[in-house]
């Protein structure tokens, strides 16, 4: 099986999987779900599509942030949220990142959601861009 899903992802042209700590059924999976990048214009909306953009709250002039909305695919949120982790070992500007976020008070939860939201946009620009993953390119 995992043969046959290495085969027909490899003929796919994906580059999800140049990102060190994605390994090949994550990237099938984040690739199933979001499925043509091109019907996407902006990385926002795969994040909303994620449901990993927060929610707004509007009153009069003031606006706030709130939690996540968790609509959209949950199967993506579940995914990227593992793949989040697991690319904190393997990529040192997402780990520093992370660090950044705990150092703000953020719980391992949130500053991992920030790590997701981040890999949104990484995967967003390989994608749309059609190249692979460089480590000298990230900031």
């Amino acid at each position: 099986m995992s043969h046959l899903i290495e085969i027909e992802f490899g003929q796919i042209g994906s580059h999800i999987q140049s990102i060190p700590g994605i390994g090949l059924f994550s990237a099938a999976s984040i690739y199933a779900e979001i499925g043509v990048i091109h019907r996407f214009d902006t990385p926002d909306q795969v994040l909303a599509f994620a449901g990993l953009e927060p929610s707004r709250h509007q009153s009069g002039d003031s606006e706030f942030k709130g939690h996540m909305v968790k609509r959209g695919s949950s199967f993506l949120r579940q995914v990227l949220m593992n793949v989040s982790e697991s690319s904190l070992i393997h990529n040192p500007v997402l780990y520093d990142f992370y660090k950044k976020k705990r150092q703000e008070g953020k719980v391992h939860r949130v500053a991992l959601f920030h790590v997701a939201k981040k890999l949104v946009r990484i995967i967003f620009t390989l994608e749309t861009n059609n190249i692979d993953f460089d480590f000298s390119k990230m900031r």
